[in-house]
C-alpha cells in the first residue's frame, strides 16, 4: 500500500508542477503580445482623461449604496471583522467615475459584472474597453483563470475582467495596498528582467469577499522600457480538480472509498478541499464541531463553500512535508482516524506546499486481514496433517536429500541465488556440489539474458513508437498503418550551414546536438513525437502513436515554443540561427521500412505538403496549410501568404502565423 500511495503522490506532484509551469509560460508569452502592450497604453491614456471628471451627487450616492448594501453584507459573511463601506469606496475622480459606470450602474448582479462589454457613457475609456474586453474574457474562460489585470507602473489597475471592487483602484495607496495582489504587482514592478515571472500564494482576498486568491505576475515591457504589469488570478476550483482527479474520481485513481490527495500551505491551512467536505458536508461540519473548531470559522467555511485558508491541518505527514521530507507513514489524520499516508513537499516558485496522499488504515489492509483469517483456518486444518506426514517422510529419507529437493523446487519456482549446504563428503555431498554449480550457472545465464533483453528493448524504443515496438517483438511482420488525420511539423534550421563553415566540426556538432536535444525535450512537453532529423532539418508528428483530438493545436504550440527556444539559444550562444517551420494536417501511412537495418517512416501527400510549405523568405516564421488554418482560425493571428504549387495537386493556400498568445497544453488545473 505504501508503494501505491507513493505512486499516486508522485503523479499528483508532477501534474501540479507541470500545470504551474504551463501557466508561467502562458503569462510570460502573453505579456510579449502586441495586444497587451497596446491595451495598457490605450487604457492608461483613456484613464488619464477621466482624472478631473467629477461624478454627480446622485451617482456618488448610488456608488456608496452599492458598497453598503451589496459588497459589505457579502464581505461580513466571510470575515470575523466588522468592515465599513467608507474604507473601500474610492475617492479619486477617475476611480469613482469608472466604478460607478462599470459596477454600481452595471445592471448585471454581483459575480456577473464582467458581462457588460461597454458602459453607455461614450467615454474614450469605454470605447477602448469594448475593443478589448471580449478578447480578455475569452482568455479567462478558455484557459480557466479567474481574472486578468492590466496595471501601470504607478500601481493603478487600468483594467480587470471580473469587475470586482479592485477594479481601477491603486495598489500602492488604495484599500488593497496590503493584499497579495499588491504583492504580486510590486514583485514585477521591481524587476527589470524581461523574462521574470512569479507566483504569489493563496491569501484571503477582500474583493472576493475574503475568499482565497492567488496570482501569477510578470512585467510588461515596450522594447526595454517597463510599461506595466500583467497579472492573472488562478482559479482555486481548478486546483481542486487536480487533487480530486478531475472531479471526485478517487476510486478510479486507486484511492478506494476513503483515500484522497490534498494540499496544505506553509501556514498549515488547506489549499484544496478534503474529500469529507466534498462528499458529506453534514458529517464534515459535525466533525469540526466535535474537534472544538471555532464556531466563526465553521460559519465562514459554510458561507464560502470551502475550507481553503480556513481549516488547519498539522498532522505528522503535513509537518514532515513542510519540513522538506518525503516518505510514507502510519498516523492519525485530522479526523483522528488511523491512516496510511504518503507525503512530500511541492516547491512552487518561492513558497512550499505539503502534498499528502492517504487512505484509512482499515481499508488499506482489508485484503490482508481477510487473507490472515483464511490462513489461520487453513493452518488449523493442515498443520496436524503435515506434522504426521513429515514425521513419516523423515523416517524414510535422509536430511540431505530433503535439502536438495527443497533447493530444486526453489530453482523451479524461479528463485535466484539458490545454494544448498554440503553436509557430507559421500555421494550425496557430490550430488549437492553438482546441484550448487548448476544453480549458479543458471543464475548467471539468466542475468545475462535479462540484461540483453533490456538493452534490446531500449534500443528498439529509440527507433520505434512503443505500440509498434510491442507488435514487432510479438513477431508481427510487414507492419504498416493508415492514420486518418495527424499533424506534421517540418522544421529547417536556417543559418546552420554558414555557422558550420566558420566553426570546427566538434563545435558544430555540439551546437546541433544541444539544439536537437532541446527540440526533443520540448516535443515531449507538448505530446509531439520526433520522427527523424536529416542534417539541419527536424521532422515531428502529433496524433500518431497517441490519438489526440487537439493534435493540430499541440503542433502549433510546439512550433511557437521552438521559435522562443531558438531566440534564447541565439542570446546564449551569440549566434544568428533561425527556423522555417511548415505545419500541415492530414492522412498518412506509417510503417517499418527495411529488415536488418530498419526505420519507422511516414509517407503520403501530407508529408510532402508539410515539407513544401516550410520554406520562406523570412526566418523564424511558421507557415500552415488550409487544414491547420481552418482548425485553429480565431485562436491565432493568421496572415495569408503566396500560394505554393505541388506537382499533381496545383496551388496550395498557405498562411503565416503570428501568435496572439502562447497556447500551452492546458491551464492550471487541467491535466494533459
Amino acid at each position: 500500500m505504501f508503494n501505491q500511495l507513493e505512486g499516486i503522490r508522485n503523479v499528483q506532484a508532477q501534474a501540479l508542477v507541470e500545470d504551474f509551469r504551463r501557466a508561467e509560460n502562458f503569462v510570460l508569452t502573453l505579456s510579449e503580445d502586441p495586444m497587451i502592450i497596446n491595451a495598457i497604453k490605450e487604457f492608461k491614456t483613456a484613464f488619464a482623461k477621466l482624472e478631473k471628471v467629477e461624478i454627480t451627487p446622485y451617482e456618488r450616492e448610488k456608488l456608496v449604496d452599492f458598497y453598503e448594501k451589496g459588497f459589505i453584507p457579502e464581505l461580513k459573511k466571510n470575515t470575523q471583522e466588522n468592515p465599513v463601506a467608507q474604507n473601500y469606496v474610492p475617492f479619486k475622480p477617475a476611480e469613482e467615475y469608472l466604478q460607478y459606470q462599470y459596477i454600481a450602474a452595471n445592471p448585471n448582479p454581483l459575480g456577473e459584472k464582467y458581462k457588460l462589454d461597454s458602459a453607455p457613457d461614450q467615454s474614450e475609456y469605454s470605447i477602448v474597453h469594448e475593443r478589448y474586453h471580449q478578447r480578455f474574457r475569452h482568455i479567462v474562460k478558455r484557459f480557466a483563470f479567474y481574472d486578468i489585470f492590466l496595471i501601470d507602473t504607478t500601481g493603478q489597475v487600468l483594467y480587470s475582467e471580473k469587475k470586482e471592487v479592485d477594479f481601477v483602484t491603486n495598489l500602492k495607496e488604495g484599500p488593497y495596498a496590503n493584499s497579495n495582489l499588491a504583492k504580486a504587482f510590486q514583485q514585477s514592478a521591481d524587476s527589470r528582467d524581461l523574462y521574470y515571472v512569479s507566483l504569489v500564494d493563496f491569501q484571503q482576498y477582500t474583493p472576493h469577499y475574503a475568499r482565497a486568491g492567488a496570482f501569477i505576475t510578470t512585467p510588461v515591457f515596450e522594447g526595454n522600457e517597463p510599461l506595466g504589469v500583467l497579472i492573472l488570478e488562478l482559479n482555486k476550483d481548478k486546483l481542486n480538480q487536480v487533487m480530486t482527479f478531475q472531479g471526485k474520481n478517487w476510486q478510479k485513481a486507486g484511492l478506494g472509498k476513503t483515500g484522497e490527495t490534498f494540499l496544505v500551505g506553509e501556514d498549515s491551512l488547506l489549499r484544496t478541499d478534503t474529500r469529507l467536505f466534498i462528499e458529506d458536508k453534514p458529517a464534515y461540519f459535525k466533525l469540526l464541531e466535535s474537534k472544538n473548531v471555532d464556531a466563526k470559522t465553521i460559519n465562514q467555511i459554510r458561507n464560502k463553500g470551502s475550507g481553503v485558508l480556513l481549516q488547519k491541518i498539522s498532522t505528522d505527514a503535513v509537518q514532515k512535508a513542510l519540513a522538506g521530507e518525503s516518505g510514507a507513514i502510519f498516523y492519525k489524520d485530522f479526523r483522528g482516524i488511523p491512516v496510511v499516508g504518503a507525503y512530500q513537499p511541492v516547491k512552487i516558485d518561492n513558497f512550499r506546499w505539503a502534498l499528502v496522499a492517504k487512505m484509512d488504515e482499515a481499508e488499506a489492509f482489508e485484503p490482508v486481514s481477510e487473507l490472515t483469517k483464511r490462513l489461520i483456518i487453513t493452518s488449523a486444518i493442515l498443520i496436524p496433517l503435515f506434522t504426521l506426514l513429515s514425521f513419516w517422510v523423515s523416517r524414510l529419507l535422509a536430511g540431505p536429500i530433503n535439502h536438495l529437493i527443497a533447493g530444486t523446487k526453489r530453482v523451479a519456482a524461479g528463485e535466484k541465488d539458490v545454494q544448498v549446504k554440503v553436509e557430507s563428503q559421500d555421494e550425496i555431498g557430490n550430488l549437492t556440489e553438482t546441484f550448487n554449480s548448476m544453480a549458479g550457472s543458471i543464475d548467471e545465464k539468466d542475468r545475462l539474458i535479462q540484461k540483453e533483453i533490456e538493452e534490446n528493448n531500449r534500443l528498439l524504443l529509440n527507433i520505434l513508437p512503443e505500440p509498434v515496438a510491442k507488435r514487432m517483438r510479438s513477431g508481427e511482420e510487414n507492419i504498416a498503418d493508415s492514420f486518418a488525420n495527424v499533424t506534421i511539423i517540418y522544421v529547417e534550421i536556417e543559418g546552420f550551414a554558414e555557422l558550420s563553415d566558420n566553426s570546427t566540426a566538434n563545435q558544430s556538432m555540439k551546437l546541433l546536438n544541444e539544439l536537437i536535444v532541446a527540440f526533443d525535450e520540448t516535443a515531449e512537453q507538448f505530446g509531439v513525437e520526433k520522427l527523424k532529423t536529416i542534417g539541419s532539418s527536424y521532422i515531428a508528428v502529433c496524433g500518431l502513436s497517441i490519438a489526440r483530438e487537439d493534435h493540430t493545436k499541440r503542433a502549433v504550440d510546439f512550433s511557437l515554443a521552438l521559435l522562443k527556444l531558438i531566440n534564447i539559444l541565439n542570446q546564449k550562444q551569440g549566434s544568428n540561427l533561425g527556423l522555417d517551420i511548415g505545419v500541415h494536417s492530414g492522412p498518412v501511412v506509417a510503417g517499418i521500412i527495411g529488415k536488418s537495418k530498419f526505420i519507422y517512416e511516414l509517407w503520403g501527400e501530407t508529408m510532402n505538403i508539410a515539407t513544401l510549405i516550410h520554406t520562406s523568405d523570412d526566418t523564424n516564421i511558421i507557415q500552415v496549410s488550409e487544414s491547420v488554418y481552418k482548425s485553429l482560425q480565431g485562436m491565432y493571428d493568421f496572415k495569408p501568404v503566396n500560394d505554393f504549387t505541388l506537382k499533381g495537386k496545383g496551388n496550395i493556400p498557405v498562411w503565416s502565423l503570428h501568435p496572439l498568445y502562447y497556447l500551452a497544453n492546458n491551464s492550471v488545473g487541467v491535466q494533459s
